[in-house]
């Protein structure tokens, strides 16, 4: 594998994890097991989301608030005036109504999410994390995690995991939206900011609920088989790099490389605060090389990029609103130096 790929697609992945070093599973181990799901169907019926949103007529009041009779059909059953302006979404178990939009509304169900996630759950190591309904399923939102354990390549104990989120409307006022991350999410601002990143790096698919949504299925189906093999490149060039070996001392060379003295140290004092903030992030970061987190691959260019991953996403006083942006907002200029001067170093 040559250098230039291995740039190409570890720096075009959100390759570092949000949890702390000392949070990670580093035993694999879950809290609550989660049943083996064999089918699309199968996640559905286990997660409460058997029912689909369905298409209904709205039918028209007359000036007393009540439907306008237009009489008797053969079978007895009424026959109302309906209006050719609006339908009504309702879920075809309770059929609670979900939304009332326009008539060229188009219902896009839970049977077409099966289809476009399909090339993700059927990927081995492939688990729904999270399915739910909001409002009463006028919202649907989905999280399928694809895990590969990165101690079978180089001892390495951590997980990758890729995360394919998916949120459907059924209420009339929003897409449907499909996409893909390599960070693992805990909480309702991670999906939403990796959301914003997705969508800011073309990981993104949105389908308006227009006549010509159903074209668009196989289109957002092709991205998630994308980000599948996106994040399987990724995984063989994070092996790549964790086959290449470093000596201590060019890891040395490496912490003095990412985080430099000043220009003018030389005519610093010791406890200029700028001598001192260089000192304590290259502590950390040595830290962080003697880490459970790096136990078994410290010494490999892969650890350094980690490594240096872990400093910019955790290291230092960040403020919450700081870490997410520098974490999934924004692109990494520290991480892509870090992983030119790992090649360099162990070239």
């Amino acid at each position: 594998m040559t250098t230039s790929t291995v740039n190409a697609n570890v720096v075009a992945s959100a390759a570092s994890y949000l949890e702390p070093a000392g949070q990670r599973r580093l035993n694999g181990d879950a809290p609550t097991p989660r049943p083996e799901l064999a089918s699309w169907d199968a996640v559905r019926d286990a997660y409460g989301l058997s029912w689909e949103p369905v298409a209904a007529p709205v039918l028209t009041s007359g000036p007393n608030g009540l439907p306008v009779l237009l009489g008797i059909d053969q079978l007895g059953n009424p026959v109302y005036e309906t209006e050719t302006d609006h339908k009504k979404i309702v879920r075809n178990d309770t059929w609670l109504t979900l939304g009332v939009p326009g008539s060229g509304y188009e219902v896009l169900d839970h049977t077409l999410l099966g289809r476009i996630i399909a090339p993700v759950m059927e990927a081995p190591g492939a688990e729904v994390r999270m399915l739910r309904e909001l409002r009463g399923g006028r919202s649907v939102m989905g999280l399928i995690e694809l895990t590969r354990e990165a101690r079978g390549f180089a001892g390495d104990p951590s997980p990758w995991t890729l995360s394919v989120g998916f949120q459907a409307s059924h209420d009339g006022n929003g897409s449907l939206r499909v996409w893909g991350t390599a960070e693992r999410l805990w909480c309702t601002n991670q999906w939403n900011t990796a959301m914003r990143q997705a969508s800011a790096t073309g990981r993104f698919h949105a389908i308006r609920h227009t006549r010509n949504a159903p074209e668009q299925i196989e289109q957002a189906s092709h991205l998630v088989g994308v980000l599948r093999r996106d994040f399987d490149e990724f995984l063989a060039d994070r092996e790549d790099l964790h086959r290449r070996r470093v000596t201590v001392r060019q890891r040395d060379e490496f912490v003095d490389r990412m985080i430099p003295l000043p220009e003018q140290w030389a005519d610093m004092k010791d406890h200029d605060h700028r001598i001192r903030r260089v000192h304590e992030r290259r502590g950390v970061l040595h830290a962080i090389f003697s880490s459970n987190t790096m136990l078994g691959v410290e010494l490999t260019a892969g650890a350094l990029v980690e490594a240096a991953g872990e400093l910019a996403d955790w290291g230092g006083n960040q403020t919450v609103d700081g870490r997410i942006r520098r974490t999934q907002l924004e692109q990494s200029t520290f991480k892509a130096t870090a992983l030119r001067e790992a090649l360099s170093l162990a070239a």
